[in-house]
């Protein structure tokens, strides 16, 4: 019984995770997108997708489980957020594809980190190895990234610069 309830709990905990990673892409996305910031815009939509494809297949691997239901206090996250989940406070409406993209390899990377924790931490030996498996994806992600990141231009010095006087009020 202890396999089931450590492995049901683990993919509560990844269901949210790719949740929360798919819901908050999709946030950055919309406001980028509202400030005319497409190459950023685009790029996190794209994130969105990828989280939503780790969300199906989580939820295949999760199907016939009977997974537990948390209340949000209950995750066992490092922080105070899930790891995937890219901090609204790093967003900034000029920000440059680059800029988006390390955001990125940094949520990748505490995945990744996240999983491995649990890979190594688990009393259960299938909890052990699924978690293994999704830190490996999670490390094959942020390598892609560092592969699209290297292959940007150099970011502009200006790019946050505001070409317009601010409208204060008299």
């Amino acid at each position: 019984m202890m396999s089931h309830t450590e492995l049901a709990l683990f993919l509560a905990h990844s269901l949210a995770l790719e949740s929360e990673a798919r819901e908050r892409y999709l946030e950055l996305s919309e406001s980028l997108a509202a400030h005319h910031n497409g190459d950023a815009a685009a790029f996190f939509q794209r994130m969105a997708r990828e989280a939503e494809q780790h969300l199906q297949e989580v939820a295949e691997l999760a199907a016939d489980q009977a997974l537990p239901q948390l209340h949000p206090w209950e995750y066992a996250w490092p922080g105070p957020e899930a790891p995937e989940s890219a901090s609204y406070e790093a967003l900034h409406y000029r920000m440059s594809l680059s800029e988006a993209m390390h955001l990125a390899l940094g949520k990748e990377r505490d995945a990744a980190a996240y999983y491995r924790h649990v890979a190594s931490e688990s009393p259960d030996t299938e909890t052990r190895r699924v978690a293994a498996g999704f830190a490996a994806e999670e490390e094959r992600h942020a390598a892609a990234l560092e592969a699209m990141i290297a292959e940007l231009d150099a970011p502009r010095e200006y790019h946050r610069l505001d070409e317009d006087d601010p409208h204060l009020p008299a």
